[in-house]
């Protein structure tokens, strides 16, 4: 099995080769099912479910779904303080207020946007820990490539603010802010937990985030539905089985097999698959915008990735749930 640092080809290992094949397999569908995403909530937006009331139906969903799998495999309860920090901080976080404006912002910009957009979450990562984490320090390439980050959201937001370029400036700034939120959630879970996030802990996550968002229904002076429609219940099925459950089968498998820094990678296939998708087959609209904001982003992971070294001291943890899809 691979591990990181491995390469193929480095000492005769045919062995290593092909496990760095089958990861390379695992990095492509990873980014597939995520970037997908993004397009598929989209979608359902567009076939008339609520932005609230579709987060809700599908990380409720999943949250089912991740305690069955925790059942079947007896996985132990967690600990009293294990289970409030997911709940408190994961469900909060990066289920609740995440999945809450990532989804209304989508009402108005594109999926293919949204996916360009998640690249900001590992770059956020890294600032949220040199800011809060003790050993994580921030190298003067990373700090250039943060700065080309940076340009690169001017370059992505500034335009729809200005003049609705890409979508009304509510859009663009509801999913910005979704993708600020989310690796703080992560980082806050790295600082205060004690270990990895088990599937009863994922499952308390989006039980709460599903909590929130049942709430965001009723706060919402918009009537919220979810329309019983072969459509709408097509994407959710999509967010649910593709998205969530393979995909984060998916990722944390490239985790455990090539270390998180190669898993990571998957933060430059999801803003091409979901680019992709969305003009290809939904005909979403790519500005000059988006491809200049989407070069920079891509640029800007390189340089702060490349400062940290593959899997030796990773600051981007795996993400307990995600779109970004991580980060989705």
């Amino acid at each position: 099995m691979t591990q990181a640092g491995n390469h193929p080809g480095s000492g005769g290992d045919t062995s290593s080769a092909r496990a760095t094949r089958a990861d390379a397999f695992l990095l492509v569908s990873v980014g597939v099912l995520w970037g997908s995403a993004y397009v598929a909530i989209r979608e359902g937006i567009l076939a008339g479910a609520t932005p609230f009331a579709y987060a809700g139906a599908r990380y409720g969903l999943v949250a089912v779904a991740f305690a069955l799998i925790a059942l079947a495999r007896r996985d132990p309860w967690p600990g009293r303080r294990s289970a409030a920090l997911s709940a408190g901080v994961g469900g909060v976080f990066i289920i609740g207020a995440y999945g809450a404006l990532l989804y209304w912002g989508e009402q108005y910009t594109t999926g293919g946007y949204a996916s360009v957009m998640a690249g900001l979450a590992p770059i956020l990562t890294v600032v949220y820990g040199h800011l809060l984490l003790p050993s994580e320090r921030l190298r003067p390439l990373a700090i250039v490539g943060i700065a080309v980050g940076f340009l690169g959201t001017v370059v992505l937001v500034f335009p729809s603010l200005w003049s609705g370029v890409g979508g009304d400036w509510q859009g663009p700034a509801a999913v910005l802010a979704a993708f600020a939120v989310f690796p703080m959630g992560t980082i806050l879970l790295r600082r205060w937990g004690r270990g990895g996030e088990g599937n009863w802990n994922i499952s308390l996550q989006l039980a709460k985030g599903t909590v929130i968002l049942g709430c965001a229904t009723l706060l919402d002076p918009a009537p919220e539905h979810l329309p019983l429609t072969v459509t709408v219940w097509i994407w959710l099925l999509v967010l649910v089985v593709f998205a969530s459950l393979l995909g984060y089968s998916g990722y944390f498998s490239l985790h455990h097999r090539a270390g998180p820094g190669r898993a990571n990678l998957v933060a430059y296939v999801v803003p091409v698959v979901g680019v992709g998708i969305g003009s290809g087959f939904f005909g979403e609209p790519i500005t000059v915008w988006e491809i200049a904001g989407f070069v920079l982003i891509v640029l800007a992971l390189s340089l702060v990735f490349s400062s940290r070294g593959w899997g030796k001291n990773p600051s981007t943890p795996p993400p307990p749930t995600q779109d970004a899809n991580s980060t989705n």
